[in-house]
């Protein structure tokens, strides 16, 4: 290939580089939110008036819990809890849609124990929730009153589905079993079940749906860091789980073991430790197996496409990625809270707790609770370039817009433009006056 051509073909390469290159796993970034971090130490709760809706980061949260991604309408619902026992807990479900950025609130108004509908509905210390997107549902923990609740997405009808505001453990039907603190939901919508973590139990229930016969699958009420079969087995605080179809594996955040567990569905509810320390001992160290160390892992996410389980940590203010095989690796944040997007190992979370996964354009999205926020984690396989509410916001958000002259990227892509067109142009002209490149 002759010089000319060379160049020519660099600098289209230079042009297809800067136009393809997209964010790589591990790149953090705001949904939504905004206003003053948490203040104080990690057991304070710093109450204020933070609910409203609005665009981006005009929108307010007040220690978001639990969230969950619906790929039906493009849409993160979130678990917005506030500060339990005070005058502005926010106990409230709110809707983030990514296609504009805008914040709404759909049911939930104060704390208390009330069906209803929009507003008039109450919750207390909302957590872990999931969504049945053919039936446009939302299945909530209602903590702090021992049931879970179902909202109508469209409506905003709030009621409950399953448990009593008295806590208890008792398997049965509907409103006649009893729950203690449920934090964490999974939906098995191919199998008519849904899990339960039933957190101040100890144990991980299972739910048929639509009709609502819970029955306890593994642990007792006697906490524990045990393997085994069923009710051989102990957890100390399970707060929430992600499923393996291919194995029919239920992965569990054992909070306040430090660990992540297995349950093996189809040989008796056989509960193992996938990683973490076997005594229970929390840190912050990436490994194999028994030599990865967690400290109160929370929400988790499996991605059946590469075969991995994102694990977000309360106290490692960081999230995690665990192979099938047990092998640890941080992907973004570390032991240091703050609050700073960017890449993997520069970004920075204060006690993150929720975590939920698009399974389709690999993107991460987790409650940054202490932080009051929403972030994305762009995770393996991300095929765009970032979420997909900054491409609206930078186009729409009122204000002034980005500056294409002081963009490295666009000023990459055009410097490309231009040295193509300039090479081609000369190379014509060489031609013309019979010039060879040499």
């Amino acid at each position: 290939m002759d010089p000319g051509s060379a160049v020519l073909v660099l600098a289209g390469l230079l042009l297809f580089t800067s136009l393809s290159d997209g964010l790589t796993p591990g790149e953090v970034s705001i949904v939504a939110g905004g206003g003053k971090p948490h203040v104080g130490d990690k057991d304070d709760c710093v109450d204020s008036a933070a609910s409203m809706d609005g665009f981006f980061l005009d929108a307010r949260f007040n220690y978001p819990w639990g969230l969950v991604f619906d790929k039906s309408d493009n849409s993160i619902y979130v678990a917005d809890c506030g500060c339990p026992d005070t005058p502005h807990s926010n106990d409230r479900i709110r809707k983030i849609s990514l296609s504009d950025s805008m914040v709404t609130t759909i049911a939930g108004s104060a704390q208390g124990y009330k069906d209803g509908v929009g507003p008039d509905a109450h919750f207390h210390h909302t957590a872990g929730m999931v969504v049945d997107e053919e039936n446009a549902m939302l299945y909530v923990c209602d903590s702090a009153n021992n049931v879970i609740r179902q909202v109508n997405i469209e409506t905003g009808e709030a009621k409950t589905f399953a448990g009593n505001p008295e806590a208890g453990f008792q398997d049965g039907k509907g409103l006649y079993a009893r729950f203690e603190n449920p934090q964490g939901l999974y939906l098995d919508a191919k199998q008519s079940r849904m899990f339960v973590a039933d957190t101040d139990n100890h144990v991980i229930r299972v739910m048929s749906m639509p009709d609502a016969v819970v029955k306890t699958i593994a642990g007792t009420k006697q906490k524990g860091l045990v393997n085994g079969k069923g009710s051989a087995a102990r957890f100390y605080h399970p707060t929430q789980m992600a499923y393996d179809a291919y194995t029919d594996i239920l992965y569990v955040s054992d909070h306040y073991n430090h660990v992540i567990r297995t349950i093996n569905l189809q040989q008796g509810y056989d509960v193992g430790l996938l990683a973490g320390s076997p005594k229970g001992e929390p840190g912050y160290k990436d490994g194999h197996g028994t030599d990865a160390r967690f400290n109160y892992p929370e929400g988790v996410a499996f991605d059946s496409t590469h075969r991995v389980l994102y694990v977000v940590e309360f106290d490692n203010n960081c999230i995690r990625m665990v192979s099938p095989e047990g092998i640890v690796k941080t992907l973004a944040g570390g032991p240091e809270g703050g609050y700073q997007d960017g890449p993997a190992e520069q970004a920075r979370f204060f006690h993150p707790t929720g975590l939920t996964l698009d399974p389709t354009n690999k993107v991460i999205y987790v409650t940054d609770q202490f932080n009051h926020l929403i972030r994305s984690v762009t995770a393996v396989g991300h095929n765009y370039d970032g979420p997909a509410e900054m491409v609206y916001i930078e186009q729409n958000r009122p204000g002034p817009q980005g500056n294409y002259w002081t963009d490295p990227t666009a000023m990459v892509m055009l410097l490309g433009v231009v040295v193509f067109c300039v090479l081609l142009a000369a190379r014509a002209v060489a031609r013309k006056f019979c010039v060879k490149w040499r």
